[in-house]
């Protein structure tokens, strides 16, 4: 998927009208992720997403990017609201409809 696809289907996904509200919660998502994610995950993952994407995922420090904090899910959608500027429950949606649009971009292997 190109970028331009990618902001038409985020902005469809997400039920938002502009490219920055697409972008502030796909940017959430991706430093979400990135903190979970150990070693140099983020980096494969983003290798398949558009160029854009992985600089969102690299505006986090390489040697940030490789701690791999654990955390539950529940943790996951508090983190992904507070970055988004919405509430919980708005985080934990943007979180399902960002993995579905994620599935679209990347090889099922690198999404489990």
């Amino acid at each position: 998927m190109q970028y331009p696809e990618f902001i038409h289907a985020a902005k469809r996904q997400f039920n938002v009208t502009t490219e920055t509200e697409a972008l502030t919660i796909s940017r959430a998502f991706l430093h979400t992720l990135t903190d979970h994610l150990a070693g140099n995950t983020a980096d494969n993952l983003g290798a398949q997403l558009p160029a854009q994407l992985l600089q969102i995922i690299r505006e986090i420090g390489a040697e940030d990017r490789d701690q791999g904090q654990r955390f539950k899910l529940t943790e996951f959608y508090n983190r992904m609201a507070d970055r988004a500027g919405v509430d919980r429950e708005t985080g934990k949606r943007y979180t399902h409809q960002f993995v579905q649009l994620l599935s679209q971009m990347v090889t099922a292997a690198e999404l489990q």
